[in-house]
């Protein structure tokens, strides 16, 4: 299956960082007034089917270098902190209010040592402050981040111009932040397992995946998410 046309996707506000400010400055007062940290995206499941993916590599280690692309609230970096005593973790946002309330959970769930900070990896020249020396990491993960690239005005601007957007741009981003030997594992909604190794593989190669409940419509099974690891070429 190859990846979706240009006309697959349509510019959305999900795709705007105005968009998330806004979610998350609503759950940072939710979180300060109810204790509530916020809705888990994609939900409970398919955090813990990464969390088991990262924990059965017999290569992945309590001290792995672990950086979370849009991190959001931080739940996927508490879970591995929790149920896989990792010690080198690293989430960014470029939602400074997702930051503030991912800090907030982390600081009231006794994680202060989880480094939070705002950050677009897509812009290569701004402060780094959260990547020391230009750290490289042996785990990313991505749990919903480029599908709201895919989703960003920006994207479909740059395609009705045929020039490269920021949906390419983050393949080459994910590509430097990395180990030659780390692993990259993104969890999408909008985009197949197929297409997905298709769009990445001019940096980077199938590596495995995790299984979810299927459904068949059409003719067609399929699931209503996909969660796919990637090692670097």
């Amino acid at each position: 299956m190859s990846v979706p046309t240009d006309d697959s996707f349509e510019a959305s506000a999900l795709g705007t960082k105005e968009y998330w400010d806004h979610v998350y400055d609503r759950e940072n007062n939710n979180f300060k007034e109810l204790g509530d940290i916020g809705e888990v995206w994609f939900g409970e499941d398919s955090v813990d089917r990464m969390i088991c993916w990262v924990l059965d590599q017999p290569d992945i280690t309590t001290s792995t270098s672990t950086l979370d692309l849009g991190c959001g609230n931080g739940h996927l970096l508490l879970g591995l902190a929790d149920q896989g005593d990792m010690t080198d973790l690293t989430g960014i946002d470029y939602s400074a209010s997702a930051i503030q309330l991912a800090k907030a959970v982390a600081q009231d769930q006794d994680r202060q040592a989880i480094v939070y900070a705002t950050a677009n990896f897509l812009q290569p020249d701004e402060e780094c402050s959260w990547r020391p020396d230009d750290k490289t990491f042996g785990l990313v993960l991505d749990k919903g981040t480029f599908d709201a690239i895919s989703l960003d005005p920006a994207q479909a601007q740059a395609q009705a111009e045929h020039r490269p957007g920021p949906r390419d741009a983050y393949v080459e981003a994910v590509r430097g932040l990395m180990q030659r030997d780390g692993k990259f594992l993104i969890t999408s909604c909008n985009w197949t397992m197929d297409e997905l190794i298709d769009h990445f593989k001019p940096h980077f190669q199938y590596h495995s995946h995790v299984k979810y409940p299927t459904f068949s419509f059409g003719g067609h099974t399929g699931s209503k998410i996909c969660t796919v690891a990637f090692v670097p070429v």
